[in-house]
């Protein structure tokens, strides 16, 4: 009765290690399989990590440019605000110079005020051509602020890009 109890014994030890053994190659089989994501991962990150650290270096070279170049922007409206009022102010006076001119009797002053119209008109055409480079400058600035910017926003949407590509 002994070796009964004993073999019993037995085949239920080895019936309870025989589905233990699949468990065990199912547990390896899941450990394996997790060594290969976090491979997989850590790959993925070398590789993304240069791409984000570039990008990101671009955007900070790229952002100096941009306000840079806002500044200026600013800077020639803000000359082109005070040179327009000037302009009119010149040709309101010269009118009223010219209308002076025609009314003074007196040779000398009707001289003088003559030579004093055509210093202000020179100073009027002078003032017309700064007016001129200023709009000129804006346009250039403004186009190449624009570009620069568009340049900015590419190198961020780029970084979002990286970014969801992570959060996947």
């Amino acid at each position: 009765m002994k070796t009964t109890v004993l073999f019993v014994s037995l085949c239920l030890a080895g019936r309870a290690q025989s589905p233990s053994a699949p468990s065990d190659s199912s547990v390896i089989q899941a450990l394996l399989s997790e060594v290969h994501q976090l491979r997989l991962a850590l790959e993925r990150s070398n590789t993304i990590g240069p791409r984000i650290q570039l990008a990101v270096e671009r955007v900070k070279l790229q952002q100096p440019a941009v306000t840079r170049l806002s500044e200026q922007l600013e800077s020639v409206r803000h000359d082109l605000e005070r040179a327009q009022p000037d302009e009119a102010r010149f040709v309101g006076q010269i009118k009223a110079m010219e209308t002076e001119v025609s009314q003074t009797v007196d040779p000398a002053a009707r001289n003088r005020m003559e030579s004093t119209v055509k210093e202000m008109q020179i100073a009027l055409e002078q003032g017309q051509k700064v007016v001129a480079a200023l709009r000129s400058r804006e346009a250039e600035l403004s186009a190449r602020l624009q570009t620069e910017q568009g340049t900015l926003d590419g190198l961020n949407d780029r970084l979002n890009q990286i970014e969801r590509a992570l959060s996947q």
